[in-house]
């Protein structure tokens, strides 16, 4: 449809309006934003007007205006990340642990949470597989697998409602560490920063739900090798206490800023363990 038979008559002075765009600037949710428009403008009196189609338009286009200036992915980066992945709006959902829905919404116009946002951030946004990754991508359903395996071993659930991950992210960090140091590469693709309660997964908090709620089934199957490394981390580390204390003696948590990622090259540092190929 061309914008001859799109115009309309002002309602005001009955006169015709043409398409132009405008630049507007409004209050969306407290944050002054600037965005494009494209609106029917009398040629009289100057009176702007938007057809249902241009409204809903300029309703995305605000909520990506916001989404920009509060550090939000916008609709269309989601959408750019997503398909940069490989990933259909489904199997998004899928490692999300969400409907397919509130992918549709968040790529035409929907906010998502900053929670998500990070979440989204987390899986999207490449990230080389490099020292601070162990030369993995990253999994979140491998984390899980992990976790279920850490479990098996233990005879103990490791994951809590409302968990800080204490206790199950020392583990699986020994678990990551150790790996990369006997085979190379880490278990889960995860990094880990030095916080104050030692090491964590990094933006755990943004984790710790998708970790529970993921099916650990979509996850690439561990390895002989890797269920012989979570078997001696749990033998050496039987009890939540003495895997939370070990983590707090390693000079390599000790020696790091607070919030400072501690690579995987550090593993041969590690004190508390001693090196995987002596104990299987």
């Amino acid at each position: 449809m061309n914008d001859q038979k799109k115009c309309l008559d002002c309602p005001q002075c009955r006169k015709p309006t043409a398409v132009v765009e405008v630049e507007n600037t409004t209050r969306f949710r407290d944050v002054e934003i600037t965005y494009a428009a494209r609106v029917h403008c009398c040629t009289e009196c100057g009176l702007e007007l938007a057809d249902i189609d241009e409204a809903g338009a300029m309703q995305e286009r605000m909520a990506d205006a916001y989404r920009q200036a509060v550090g939000l992915l916008t609709g269309a980066e989601i959408r750019e990340l997503r398909q940069k992945k490989s990933l259909s709006q489904q199997a998004l959902a899928g490692e999300l642990q969400i409907g397919v829905a509130s992918i549709k919404r968040w790529e035409t116009g929907v906010i998502q949470s900053k929670a998500m946002n990070n979440l989204l951030r987390t899986l999207l946004e490449h990230r080389p597989c490099d020292e601070h990754t162990g030369h993995r991508e990253f999994s979140i359903a491998r984390i899980r697998l992990v976790l279920d395996a850490f479990e098996g071993e233990l005879g103990r659930p490791l994951l809590k409602k409302d968990d800080r991950m204490l206790y199950a992210a020392k583990y699986l960090w020994y678990a990551d560490m150790a790996a990369f140091r006997a085979l190379g590469r880490s278990m889960t693709g995860a990094t880990y920063a030095a916080l104050p309660m030692g090491p964590q997964l990094n933006n755990y908090r943004d984790l710790v739900n998708a970790i529970s709620q993921v099916d650990p089934s979509v996850a690439s199957p561990l390895s002989g090798e890797e269920r012989k490394l979570i078997a001696v981390v749990a033998k050496i580390f039987p009890r939540n206490k003495e895997v939370f204390d070990a983590a707090h003696r390693e000079s390599i948590w000790q020696e790091r800023a607070t919030g400072a990622i501690i690579p995987f090259t550090d593993a041969e540092a590690l004190t508390e363990m001693p090196k995987a190929k002596k104990q299987i």
